[in-house]
């Protein structure tokens, strides 16, 4: 794929995305998808959610469209992609169960890595047992995670656009493998369609990812991630992985202080990072433009790493300092938050 290609690919899906988007929020708000206010929303008003529709439709464009090979995985990607964003959405129009929602998102996850053991370049990364739990608990536990910071305006877009991209950026430079130009056009077709789609959730939503946009498309980033480990080569898929250091982060340490506290991890709340943040005095744009600068520095580096070395040890020792950098930024969260309500308990006394 030449950059005239790419270009010309990404401003086409990102300007019918952006079109649909108007009548995409019409049919939603006359059906009543709306998200209404609640004591963890970071909203005042009711908006439309189910906007990710548009990253799902351009996802099966892509798939039944492209002009591309066989993938490992990729029919049980599509399947599982199909299964989470019909569950997804009928969350969105009326609240489901929990329980059935984590099923299918657990038996999707697991359908996909199965099947990839097909695969001698996977059975080659260690005992079976323990690189299928880990490549399961990888693509289901992101594809929650994904949704989780999909909390305020324009942030779970911009992290998936600026991952999608970079990746887009990391297999583009890998050595030619033959599935490269598709996961390259892949990633290209979903940044694009979520970029048309933020055009209406900043500066001020007008319409939400909804969990049909931000389930999926987590589903989708972790896989690709996967896939380009295995078509490409394992650092290539590490570097996609490392460009979802914020949500996981972000994740992984909320729920453990939960569970430290002896709170229910799956109750709704508002004590991500990201939620400090804004409760600290941040706007919704302030808090997104942040984190998008963080994701791209740490993009950069592992950008000028690969372009340096080979090496998995430069490699590993750059995602660790990217990792270091989120939980700075996190510290610096939670002191600013701190502050605050120390500040209003003075004011209280």
């Amino acid at each position: 794929m030449t950059l005239f290609d790419a270009v010309s690919l990404f401003a086409a899906v990102a300007l019918a995305a952006w079109l649909a988007g108007f009548a995409l929020r019409r049919v939603l708000v006359t059906t009543g998808v709306m998200d209404h206010p609640r004591a963890y929303s970071s909203h005042e008003r009711p908006v439309p959610r189910g906007g990710g529709l548009l990253v799902v439709i351009a996802f099966f464009g892509w798939y039944f469209f492209g002009d591309h090979g066989a993938h490992p995985g990729l029919d049980f990607l599509a399947i599982g992609v199909a299964a989470v964003a019909i569950v997804s959405f009928l969350d969105d129009i009326r609240s489901r169960s929990r329980r059935l929602r984590f099923v299918v998102y657990t038996v999707a996850a697991a359908a996909f890595v199965w099947q990839l053991f097909r695969i001698d370049v996977v059975t080659a990364w260690g005992p079976a047992w323990l690189v299928a739990f880990l490549l399961w608990l990888w693509v289901a536990g992101y594809a929650n995670a994904f949704n989780f910071i999909d909390g305020i305006d324009g942030l779970a877009a911009t992290q998936a656009i600026g991952a999608l991209g970079f990746g887009a950026a990391f297999c583009a430079m890998a050595p030619d493998a033959p599935g490269t130009g598709d996961l390259v056009a892949l990633q290209l077709v979903l940044a694009a369609a979520m970029t048309g789609f933020l055009a209406h959730n900043l500066p001020r939503a007008r319409l939400f990812l909804g969990d049909v946009g931000s389930i999926a498309t987590g589903f989708l980033m972790a896989a690709i991630a996967v896939m380009a480990a295995i078509e490409i080569d394992p650092a290539t898929g590490l570097c996609l992985a490392a460009l979802h250091l914020g949500p996981v982060l972000d994740t992984g340490l909320t729920l453990a202080r939960r569970l430290w506290q002896r709170k229910n991890p799956a109750d709704r709340h508002r004590e991500f990072f990201f939620h400090r943040a804004i409760r600290s005095g941040l706007s919704h744009l302030q808090v997104t433009a942040a984190e998008l600068a963080i994701q791209g520095a740490g993009a950069s580096l592992i950008l000028l790493v690969r372009m340096r070395t080979d090496g998995m040890e430069a490699l590993a020792t750059a995602i660790a300092a990217i990792a270091v950098g989120w939980l700075v930024y996190f510290g610096w969260c939670e002191r600013r938050f701190h502050r605050l309500a120390n500040g209003e308990r003075k004011d209280h006394a």
